[in-house]
């Protein structure tokens, strides 16, 4: 996997990637996306959607701050993005803290097709439930519950876990903690790297789905990688082995500028620059600041 060569076509494309987040941290995933490359739009005015979205070359979809307004928004880019070919990339953030937010996300996997939909583990198993039509119960808030955090222990079992879940969603599936996975169904990629502290700047998350949706943009032109077994299609996108790679190389550049941030945050910084530092990082990023910060392989 070559996370740099995604970089690269990004600057080189500039695409547009449309996304419609929660207001706590819009500024920062614009300037994410500003940072690897891509163009911003920030709009969800329900009315503008297929006209904005048309011309976008990603589409990220985020539920942090969910109200009916948006979810309308929300659905009516993601029908103008399958109608278009442009893949769409689903953050059910907090999906399992109401009811609202639950019934928000079966109506999104019902109307929209998915090209990647990425998230803690906890959200993923809701999301999972969901489209098993069970009761997904009180599941907190936005943070991963203990029981689920993945552990060199319980990584096998998670690894079956996410490639049945990407299967039964048809969509590839990246769940992001100490050990990220990312799955096409068929294969699952198991990242290592980033660092703990990322988890106290509100928004790295946020800002991984905005990067892998700019990353996603860039892949529908990109050939198949080499030895792929296909899998899962979905939101007009690359084949599934296309965009499991994809989502996977915005992981690594994330983890790899959390890394690199925090070796360079000087004495006196805090999770406020810290979180600059990250932006920063892939701002500045080349091929031998990359150099020994990949670590994944492939089950």
């Amino acid at each position: 996997m070559e996370a740099y060569e995604y970089l690269e076509k990004i600057r080189a494309a500039a695409p547009r990637v449309h996304c419609i987040t929660n207001y706590v941290t819009a500024h920062d995933v614009a300037n994410m996306i500003l940072a690897c490359g891509a163009n911003p739009v920030m709009a969800d005015e329900p009315q503008e959607m297929g006209e904005i979205t048309a011309h976008a070359g990603a589409l990220a979809l985020n539920m942090g701050t969910p109200g009916e307004r948006r979810e309308q928004a929300m659905l009516a880019a993601g029908k103008a993005a399958n109608g278009n070919g442009i893949p769409v990339v689903l953050d059910p953030v907090g999906v399992g803290a109401s009811a609202f937010r639950r019934k928000m996300a079966e109506e999104l996997l019902g109307a929209v097709t998915f090209t990647a939909i990425r998230g803690n583990m906890s959200e993923i198993r809701t999301l999972s439930e969901l489209a098993e039509k069970k009761a997904a119960g009180a599941a907190g808030g936005v943070d991963v519950r203990p029981v689920d955090v993945v552990t060199e222990e319980t990584l096998a079992e998670a690894v079956t876990f996410v490639k049945a879940v990407s299967k039964r969603l048809g969509a590839v599936v990246a769940v992001t903690g100490a050990i990220d996975l990312v799955s096409d169904g068929q294969q699952c990629v198991v990242i290592r790297g980033g660092r703990e502290e990322m988890s106290r700047v509100t928004g790295t998350g946020c800002q991984l789905s905005g990067l892998a949706a700019a990353f996603l943009a860039v892949a529908r032109n990109m050939e198949a990688p080499a030895g792929s077994t296909g899998g899962n299609t979905a939101g007009g996108a690359a084949c599934a082995a296309r965009g499991m790679e994809a989502v996977a190389a915005a992981v690594c550049v994330m983890n790899a500028a959390g890394e690199i941030a925090w070796e360079q945050r000087g004495l006196c910084g805090g999770n406020a620059s810290y979180g600059t530092g990250i932006i920063d990082a892939v701002y500045r990023m080349d091929q031998k600041m990359l150099e020994g910060r990949i670590r994944y392989e492939v089950r």
